[in-house]
């Protein structure tokens, strides 16, 4: 007994929704009427019914809006509404929420003419009233009964917000209209000429993406308000139709890509990146699909599957520490809100809201995205300033640095070359002190007649003033700066019968009885090197007498030539003894010997590893000296294959 109320009220709505379901009364006081909530809807997704006389053959197709569904391909909408006018008022006005319908069609029952045939080849001046938004005046006259049809096709299959206006409430609407969409393009434009400024002055990637779809943003405000219809091609409706579609496919590509540059997610986020790559590439693919289907479907479909990924990435932004990173996040997910799940899911899918002004929501959620973008990167940009001037600031403090650094190694380095000149001319005082001094006892000797033999004491004259002449030309040999390339004989020499040669010659330098030499050779694919074979030859010589000289009665020598890259490595390594590092430093200066006294037992001068140098830097090579894994010094020097050379 107690659901018997229930039941009653039950029957009595349903009851009441039969009778006037398809039926309007307009009444004074009301300022605008819904379709969908009085009306009955049928939409033709094979579009069957192409005339008005066969949808009355077949009422049993109009049914309530709310259980309509979506479809893939641009369909047609038929609607019945049937209009009570319980006023004094004659002009009626029925409004649409677009700026342009590719198809529309309205009659009135049992008159044969109808009141508006448009399609997407229609001009803007066959339109009724000429306003940027579609509107249709219809006439019924005070207490008349007249049933209207509706054929419509919009953009996307998005929903139409389907009203009928009084003249007061008409003109109010169109006023309203026009100046809401002139501020928002207004608005629009004034961030779109601070974004061209910050491109001018801050040419990056991502400035350009930016300038871009906020452009794009531009021109949708201004489409779907209809000033690119009216003003622009107003003779070229079929075009205009392709325009808007190229808008809403283009726009996310740009959107993804600048939301990608400006998180610089490639360097912070690789798996996040990859996904907005595959996104992007998704997009990009169904741009001639939805100009090919005139249909933007897929494009919503995929804007949809899109909601996870910026929600995620939302989630990733408030959880960074970036400059403007949270201001950010709070534009992508007023995108996510606005677009993909009021706009797209909410009313081009899902007809949750039957009275939902799509194109409003748009450009509404497009103008905050824009507003909290601009402000995100003027953070952002305020902050890279501030970092330029901190690390301009370091570099004038690193310059000063750098300039006292300097200052202090000049002195150094001045210090260093007089020591070194100073060290320079005590030993060549020291190589000509003794050949002169020689000279001189010959010279007494002679004058006093106190030699046996004339001829042998002229001869040791004659040997020292050569020996004095040798070591002159020497030093001014390794003194110079000049390079010594024009007076070597560089030839292409064959690698092999090189190295067989200065591996004989090295050995007759040494003790084989008590001193070995290994011959260690690396060589891949080379077969002929640029040189002068005879310098080369002496420089391995000269290395190998001296780890003779100085390694000991029993030294190890290994001689290795090696292959690397693009050049030769030639290696003399000894069991020997080992030098200090400021041996190592001095090496290959002239006049140079370990010993502090300067003895002249073991032979030579200190100009050998010097001219050595001097023949290898001739060669565009580089010699350089260590100690060695075998105990004693490791001498190397590298030579390139492919010296260029004028042969002599």
């Amino acid at each position: 007994m107690k659901l018997l109320p229930l039941l009653l009220l039950i029957t009595s709505w349903t009851s009441c929704f039969f009778v006037h379901a398809g039926s309007l009364e307009l009444s004074d006081g009301q300022n605008a009427y819904d379709l969908k909530q009085f009306g009955l809807f049928f939409h033709d997704y094979d579009k069957q019914i192409t005339s008005l006389s066969q949808l009355q053959d077949l009422p049993q197709l109009l049914k309530p809006y709310s259980i309509q569904k979506p479809h893939i391909k641009p369909y047609w909408k038929w609607s019945k509404i049937e209009l009570i006018n319980n006023t004094d008022i004659t002009n009626w006005y029925v409004s649409f929420g677009f700026a342009r319908l590719p198809i529309l069609e309205m009659y009135w029952l049992d008159e044969s003419q109808n009141i508006i045939l448009l399609n997407e080849q229609s001009s803007f001046s066959k339109r009724p009233l000429h306003y940027p938004q579609m509107y249709v005046p219809i006439n019924i006259l005070p207490n008349e009964r007249k049933t209207l049809f509706i054929k419509y096709q919009t953009f996307a299959n998005a929903p139409a917000k389907i009203q009928i206006h009084p003249p007061e409430h008409f003109n109010n609407t169109v006023q309203l209209s026009l100046l809401n969409n002139a501020v928002i393009a207004g608005v629009v434009i004034a961030i779109l000429l601070i974004v061209l400024v910050n491109l001018y002055f801050n040419r990056n990637l991502t400035n350009v993406y930016y300038a871009i779809w906020s452009f794009m943003f531009l021109l949708i405000v201004i489409d779907m308000a209809g000033f690119t219809y009216q003003y622009l091609w107003p003779e070229l409706g079929e075009f205009a139709t392709t325009f808007s579609i190229m808008l809403m496919v283009l726009v996310p590509i740009f959107h993804l890509l600048f939301v990608r540059s400006f998180l610089q997610l490639k360097h912070h986020h690789p798996q996040l990146d990859n996904i907005y790559l595959g996104c992007l590439t998704i997009y990009i693919v169904l741009v001639p699909l939805a100009l090919y289907l005139q249909s933007v479907f897929y494009n919503l479909l995929a804007s949809s599957l899109m909601i996870v990924i910026f929600i995620y990435t939302c989630y990733w932004c408030w959880q960074q520490r970036a400059p403007g990173i949270k201001i950010f996040s709070a534009s992508l997910l007023n995108h996510v809100l606005f677009v993909n799940v009021l706009t797209i899911l909410g009313a081009s899918f899902g007809n949750i809201f039957a009275a939902f002004d799509i194109s409003t929501y748009i450009k509404i959620g497009y103008l905050i995205e824009v507003c909290l973008f601009t402000v995100a990167m003027a953070v952002q940009h305020k902050s890279v300033q501030r970092q330029l001037v901190y690390h301009l600031q370091n570099q004038v403090d690193a310059l000063n640095q750098s300039v006292l650094n300097e200052q202090r190694n000049s002195q150094q380095k001045s210090e260093q070359v007089k020591k070194q000149e100073q060290r320079l001319f005590t030993d060549l005082s020291h190589e000509l002190r003794t050949p002169l001094t020689v000279m001189k006892i010959q010279v007494e000797s002679l004058q006093h007649n106190i030699v046996e033999n004339v001829h042998e004491s002229y001869s040791k004259l004659h040997d020292k003033i050569d020996e004095l002449n040798d070591f002159i030309n020497i030093l001014m040999l390794v003194s110079d700066s000049r390079d010594l390339h024009f007076g070597l004989n560089i030839r292409s020499t064959a690698i092999g019968p090189f190295i067989n040669e200065v591996n004989h010659s090295c050995l007759q330098k040494l003790n084989l009885q008590k001193q070995r030499l290994t011959l260690n050779c690396q060589l891949s694919g080379i077969e002929t090197i640029n040189i002068d074979k005879n310098a080369i030859a002496k420089v391995v010589e000269e290395v190998v007498i001296n780890a003779a000289k100085f390694g000991g009665a029993n030294v190890e020598v290994i001689l290795s030539f090696i292959d690397k890259d693009e050049h030769l490595i030639v290696r003399i390594e000894d069991s020997g003894n080992p030098l200090t590092y400021e041996a190592h430093q001095l090496l290959f200066e002239p006049l140079f010997r370990q010993e502090p006294s300067r003895s002249s037992l073991l032979g030579g001068k200190g100009m050998g590893l010097a001219v050595c140098k001097k023949i290898i830097q001739a060669h565009q090579g580089e010699i350089t000296s260590h100690n060695s894994l075998l105990g004693g010094v490791c001498i190397e020097f590298t030579l390139p294959k492919s010296f260029a050379y004028e042969p002599v």
